[in-house]
């Protein structure tokens, strides 16, 4: 019967074959790496990634030639720092089961998470990996500039170029380690938009709202018009059983607008203006980049209005990103 161990000596030699085996590959120490695995047919090594994808070696030989490889390309990864927890550690006879989370620091000062599992087994006295999996959450470089906030809109993971693009936003924050709007009005539309986006957290749920509608989930939301004229707009999407936070443009959003400009008949000068307004730009900022005079771009809404029913840059901005 497999039982949760507790003894602390077994469960240090489990994890000290674990800590080994990573130091050894990061080290490129191939005959180390190599000492801390069962070397026969039944293992795997099994990588999952936002990024990259599924990679799965089965056996032995394939496992260690590539391994070999990777070290003598000198393609390991730059991992200068490491840390494991939430270990659970499951051991029935000689065959021990362990999972942990683990939070990795890189030579360029990012940490990636990775969801990690090992089993290992006992032979003359020895505990060896005879599996090995980890999931490595979410686009390392791509998520430098959004932020990640859970179902309850705590903020999880805030990277530095994503608080410097927060702070000249004109409608959010962080109150109270959790995201917000900056007015009563717009932080209820934030609100229902953090907790529609949680109801897709769940991987089935998920799963059945691309069958749905053809697509990932992802909701811009129009907070309202600022002080000085712009609208105030960020892109919700769930991704790895969170909610992450698009402040800036991520193509989603001129996808949406190429479809917005043939659904209602849009010249290429209103479509600029309209690109301009939905960015963020007031009229006067939105015609300087454009060239135009601010009369001229005033012509270009008023018959943007006028081909698509709103009266205002805030609906108008919600009406061009609800199509495509």
């Amino acid at each position: 019967m497999a039982q949760f161990a507790n003894n602390t000596a077994e469960n240090s030699a489990l994890m000290d074959v674990i800590a080994c085996e990573t130091d050894m590959f990061l080290r490129q120490d191939f005959d180390g790496w190599a000492a801390c695995w069962v070397q026969d047919d039944r293992v795997r090594e099994v990588c999952i990634s936002s990024s990259f994808g599924a990679t799965v070696l089965e056996g032995w030989d394939k496992l260690s030639d590539y391994m070999r490889n990777v070290m003598e390309s000198g393609a390991v990864c730059n991992i200068s720092q490491t840390e494991r927890f939430n270990i659970n550690i499951t051991i029935s006879g000689d065959i021990a089961h362990v999972v942990f989370d683990e939070n990795s620091k890189n030579s360029c000062g990012q940490t990636e998470r990775t969801f990690e599992t090992r089993v290992l087994e006992r032979s003359d006295g020895k505990w060896r990996i005879l599996y090995a999996s980890f999931v490595l959450r979410g686009h390392q470089q791509i998520d430098s500039s959004r932020l990640a906030v859970n179902a309850n809109g705590e903020v999880l993971c805030a990277p530095d170029e994503a608080l410097a693009q927060l702070k000249s936003h004109p409608g959010l924050q962080i109150s109270n380690n959790k995201l917000r709007a900056t007015k009563p009005a717009w932080d209820k539309i934030l609100q229902a938009g953090l907790k529609c986006a949680a109801e897709q957290h769940g991987y089935f749920q998920h799963y059945r709202y691309m069958a749905e509608n053809g697509r990932n989930f992802r909701l811009p939301l129009v907070l309202g018009e600022t002080d000085e004229g712009s609208v105030s707009v960020c892109i919700l999407f769930v991704r790895d059983g969170l909610t992450f936070v698009e402040t800036q443009n991520d193509g989603d959003i001129d996808a949406r607008l190429s479809v917005a400009k043939f659904v209602f008949g849009l010249s290429e000068g209103q479509m600029l203006l309209a690109q301009r307004i939905v960015l963020g730009d007031n009229l006067t900022t939105a015609s300087e980049i454009l060239g135009i005079s601010v009369n001229t771009a005033r012509t270009h809404l008023s018959r943007v209005y006028i081909k698509t029913g709103v009266n205002s840059q805030t609906a108008l901005v919600r009406t061009l990103l609800s199509v495509g």
